[in-house]
């Protein structure tokens, strides 16, 4: 599709985005992940957020003057149609930071309009919806990544690096513990009464989909799709997962090697993590502090104990404030992505799609033997 192209929506699209001016961000949701994405934005002058679109319109106009976004809309369909070559607010990417269940709606319809997706993980509730957002991607020849912000963070790049010291073969890994575990900063609420979003199965909330994501996406990344997956979990009076256990177990890794390898993966949004994550071979055991900001990384062998530097540098271009330590939290992934728009490419090699849609069909199975039902699946009933 070229700049000059019109969306299969009928709609105008957008321009490809040039290195000489920012690239146009139009997010849809007013929550604390849309806070995160304006903090990263702030640091990076190739990113320009011109509208928000949030369910309620005065979530919307409030987030919009607080962070000095020009535009807000009271729907993502009025967003999309301005956002059109021409528009009141023409964009180039579209961040999708709503509630999982809205993903692959909001997701296709902005793809359908042209634009360039952004979306938050988890990618998809169920395969067949991955596999849509995939084909409806394809179709509009438009980038599409799911906002899994370990694959661009430098920890991950370091166990990435120090993988291949475990050996191979017979020698392993063997076993690999990958950990998850928040308290929940909404769990009180809830105990409460209040039905909140993170805990609304309608929503597509719950631990496994918000935290367990984390660790079952590690495997993925490090190790590729499992060829089995057992799951167990407790389920809250709502009807979604409070914590449990997703088995991920390989006969074969990337390369074509056959392999023993076990990942336990532990999620919890009613417990506070105090266990390392980690990967062990006979000899060798890689460890690490968290799944999500691997920061402190060592590798454990007979001979002692060595602890891997890690990488803390900002992106490339930003604007590091004195005194900074650690840039905001997406930095490096919205960084990436308006990277890889610029140069017009269709996925991330370091997320790509596969992936997602490997995570997707793991978490779909762990669901389905957890008793976690959404609505749309085949039997779904909510909790009362």
């Amino acid at each position: 599709m070229t700049s000059s192209s019109t969306s299969p929506s009928g709609t105008s699209a957008p321009e490809q985005p040039t290195q000489q001016r920012p690239v146009r961000f139009g997010i849809i949701g007013a929550g604390f992940i849309a806070r995160w994405f304006m903090e990263a934005a702030a640091v990076l002058p190739q990113v320009e957020v011109v509208a928000v679109t949030s369910a309620h319109a005065e979530r919307a106009a409030a987030f919009a003057a607080e962070h000095g976004i020009g535009a807000s809309y009271a729907s993502p369909p009025e967003m999309l149609a301005a956002g059109a070559r021409g528009g009141a607010t023409p964009l180039d990417v579209v961040y999708v930071g709503s509630p999982n269940a809205l993903h692959t709606e909001q997701t296709v319809a902005a793809l359908e309009a042209g634009f360039h997706v952004l979306v938050e993980k988890p990618f998809a509730l169920r395969t067949a919806e991955a596999e849509a957002m995939v084909a409806a991607a394809r179709r509009a020849d438009r980038f599409l990544m799911e906002g899994w912000l370990p694959a661009f963070e430098p920890g991950t790049a370091t166990i990435r690096e120090a993988l291949p010291r475990l050996g191979t073969g017979e020698a392993g890994p063997h076993r690999a513990l990958l950990v998850k575990e928040q308290y929940s900063s909404r769990m009180d609420r809830f105990r409460a009464g209040e039905l909140l979003p993170a805990f609304d199965p309608s929503l597509g909330g719950g631990s496994l989909m918000d935290l367990g994501v984390y660790p079952v996406s590690m495997a993925i990344h490090l190790f590729g799709a499992p060829a089995r997956v057992r799951a167990t979990g407790r389920l809250l009076r709502s009807g979604a997962d409070s914590h449990g256990t997703v088995v991920l177990e390989y006969d074969r890794l990337p390369d074509g090697s056959r392999t023993d390898l076990e990942v336990v993966c532990l999620h919890s949004k009613t417990s506070t993590n105090g266990t390392l994550s980690e990967v062990a071979a006979d000899r060798v055991v890689l460890t690490l502090d968290d799944c999500q900001w691997p920061r402190e990384i060592a590798l454990r062998t007979p001979d002692g104990v060595e602890r891997l530097e890690v990488e803390a540098a900002w992106p490339e271009g930003a604007v590091v404030p004195d005194g900074a330590g650690e840039p905001p939290v997406l930095a490096r992934e919205l960084a990436e992505v308006c990277r890889l728009v610029r140069a017009g490419a269709r996925e991330s090699g370091l997320h790509p799609l596969a992936a997602s849609l490997a995570s997707v069909r793991v978490l779909e199975a762990a669901r389905a033997q957890m008793g976690v039902r959404f609505p749309g699946d085949a039997g779904a009933t909510m909790g009362a």
